[in-house]
């Protein structure tokens, strides 16, 4: 029986198997097992799942560096993205990610569905506002992951108006008050997934969430601080029962009401919790 060259095979079927490989994969193997195979990476729809890992500088993609030796972030975003020539159809971008960068995504990927921001971008977080004017540009949005991002309130507002398919809302480090949460359940009222992750929220706002939110399947609450809280209570579970796939871990109660404090002091509070925390355990 003669046996196959990779040359040989379906380039339709490489296209299908190439596009579901990891990023480090497509850029930097395939591309050496033969003339064919990096011929057609060139399909952009080897190209419509971008995701990058969270550290670039701590996977082999590394190797593009800037004269510094920093890993240029950019460049590789641009490049990569750019392959796909409109084609992406989910993008998760890495640390180091600019309002730039942000803005370069959503002139190339405007019929984008799932978009993740990175989640450990303090420069980024505080971009909010600029966010929010991009929403416009991404009509087919159906899933959100905001990452660590300010301005939540005004980006759900603007996902009402511009995304009619959006289902999936994350977020994290984020005060929840009244308006957040009222904005959730009256612009995104087909929304079937929430995660929420280290927020700060009380029973109020959690209450608005489980009333208004009637096409929930899925609510994530994890690491959070539940403020003027002891406990999830009975009628807050009763609620929350009817969601098919619900969580509750690794959350805090405190024993003070909502606060109108900003992001730094809220990273302070986080802090502080984390490490009485550690010191309750040690004792």
């Amino acid at each position: 029986m003669e046996e196959r060259k990779w040359e040989n095979l379906n380039s339709d079927c490489l296209v299908n198997v190439f596009g579901r490989l990891d990023l480090e994969t497509r850029l930097l193997d395939i591309v050496l097992v033969c003339k064919k195979w990096k011929e057609v990476l060139l399909n952009p729809l080897c190209w419509q799942i971008i995701d990058f890992p969270d550290d670039i500088s701590q996977s082999r993609l590394a190797v593009a560096s800037d004269a510094r030796g920093s890993p240029n972030i950019s460049g590789l975003i641009n490049f990569v993205v750019g392959r796909s020539q409109g084609c992406c159809s989910k993008l998760v971008l890495p640390n180091g990610t600019t309002i730039a960068d942000l803005i370069y995504v959503s002139d190339a990927c405007p019929n984008i569905k799932t978009l993740v921001l990175p989640y450990d971008d303090v420069e980024l977080a505080y971009h909010g506002e600029a966010i929010v004017k991009l929403i416009a540009k991404w009509k087919s949005l159906e899933v959100l992951d905001c990452g660590f991002c300010c301005c939540i309130d005004q980006i759900v507002d603007k996902i009402g108006l511009h995304c009619k398919n959006f289902v999936s809302l994350s977020f994290q480090i984020t005060q929840i008050d009244p308006v957040i949460s009222s904005a959730i359940v009256s612009k995104l009222a087909n929304i079937k997934s929430l995660v929420l992750k280290k927020a700060f929220i009380g029973k109020e706002e959690i209450m608005i969430l489980l009333l208004g939110c009637k096409e929930l399947e899925l609510l994530y609450i994890q690491n959070c601080f539940f403020l003027g809280l002891k406990e999830f209570d009975e009628e807050m579970l009763h609620l929350a029962s009817r969601i098919k796939d619900f969580q509750l871990e690794g959350s805090t109660f405190m024993n003070f009401t909502f606060p109108q404090f900003d992001e730094e002091e809220m990273l302070f509070r986080l802090e502080e919790e984390e490490m009485l925390f550690r010191l309750e355990e040690e004792e």
